[in-house]
């Protein structure tokens, strides 16, 4: 087709020639192949019937005047951006970087991208090219929902972990069943003849923790009423007057409340293998927090000249990747993070595309077995 430039034709070589110096669009694919730009669309994006000789004809013009769909004009024409946040501010805790390699690797098969921000911004998601959250736990979800979420409702899903929190508007969520991870932990114990046990934590002893309760609930039987000098609470609730506690800054929050600081679990676990010692406690294991909680305990218990397992058992709980830096290898409660990631982005997408959800969701545990638990019997 010839085009008029000042009463003088140009040939349509040189037409596409100067075409070529800029964006081509589909309008233009369109008048070319002499069909509409909705069955060059249709033929672009594989998301229709176009007649197979017609959709070959207009792959093979789009290619010959340079043309190719621009992401973000595709994105804000759909409203859809192919990518998904994971709202996480703890980059030092391995659980979370196996949860965000589940996510990828669930959304990849879908043709979509998870990103990953780690500021706890959430002014910012309102400039982000994103079409749905997860996020990391329900306490953050929750802070989301009662600050920008109140007027920005993007579809959320929030991985869960059996805390006591009423979301202000459902959200699905991907629940891990803490009770039984704590069961399990405890049982592994007492199978290797272990009755005395301690709890190392990062909460003080009236925490809501599903962690805490459960082994409240397990361990009353034997401690009574001494049950609280089992537990060692790494927070100033607890260790009033100690000023080792204030180098965590995990009260200081911002105007809004969030916690200005991500919370340093291998440190506190050092500092609760030392508060252990100091009270010199006569039990034989300590489940901890977390396997970063756990790992910190190891690092001050070899300080201080004590051997895992042959002076103190430890188990875990999250059997995340980190647990393999550690000799004698880390007894863990898994959570297989990476699965709960997949569930998560699997949710999201669903929702995405209009398909029903279940509004609370199981994933796995199981005990996974180490080297940092002692039979006693």
């Amino acid at each position: 087709r010839a085009e008029k430039d000042g009463g003088r034709q140009e040939q349509p070589e040189t037409l596409l020639l100067k075409r070529g110096e800029r964006m081509v669009t589909r309008k233009e694919v369109a008048l070319r192949a002499g069909v509409s730009v909705s069955v060059v669309s249709r033929a672009m994006n594989n998301s229709g019937y176009v007649e197979a000789e017609k959709k070959k004809r207009i792959l093979a013009i789009a290619e010959e005047l340079g043309y190719y769909p621009h992401p973000v004009a595709e994105a804000l024409q759909k409203r859809r951006t192919k990518q998904i946040l994971f709202f996480c501010k703890d980059l030092k805790n391995s659980f979370y970087i196996d949860m965000y390699r589940g996510m990828v690797e669930a959304a990849g098969k879908r043709d979509y991208m998870v990103v990953f921000n780690g500021s706890m911004d959430f002014e910012k998601i309102r400039n982000a090219m994103i079409d749905g959250i997860i996020m990391p736990n329900e306490g953050i979800t929750q802070h989301y929902l009662d600050t920008v979420g109140r007027n920005y409702r993007l579809p959320v899903v929030s991985a869960s972990y059996g805390n006591a929190e009423g979301f202000s508007r459902a959200v699905p969520r991907v629940e891990i069943d803490m009770v039984r991870v704590m069961e399990l932990a405890v049982r592994a114990l007492r199978e290797n003849g272990h009755r005395r046990i301690a709890l190392g934590m990062p909460y003080p002893f009236s925490s809501m923790d599903a962690r805490r309760l459960s082994f409240c609930s397990l361990m009353k039987e034997v401690y009574g009423d001494r049950l609280k000098e089992y537990y060692i609470g790494v927070y100033r609730e607890d260790m009033a007057g100690d000023s080792r506690i204030l180098s965590f800054l995990e009260d200081e929050r911002r105007e809004d409340g969030m916690q200005l600081m991500e919370e340093d679990f291998f440190g506190k676990g050092e500092l609760a293998a030392r508060l252990f010692a100091e009270r010199r406690l006569d039990a034989t294991a300590v489940v901890a927090f977390n396997d970063e909680f756990a790992l910190g305990m190891c690092k001050a218990f070899h300080s201080m000249g004590l051997r895992v397992p042959e002076d103190i058992s430890i188990i875990g709980i999250d059997g995340s990747s980190a647990r393999k830096y550690m000799d004698p290898l880390l007894t863990s409660v898994g959570l297989f993070p990476e699965k709960q990631g997949a569930k998560c982005a699997d949710i999201l997408l669903d929702m995405l595309e209009g398909k029903k959800v279940k509004y609370v969701s199981g994933s796995p545990v199981q005990l996974v077995k180490g080297a940092s638990v002692r039979k006693i019997r």
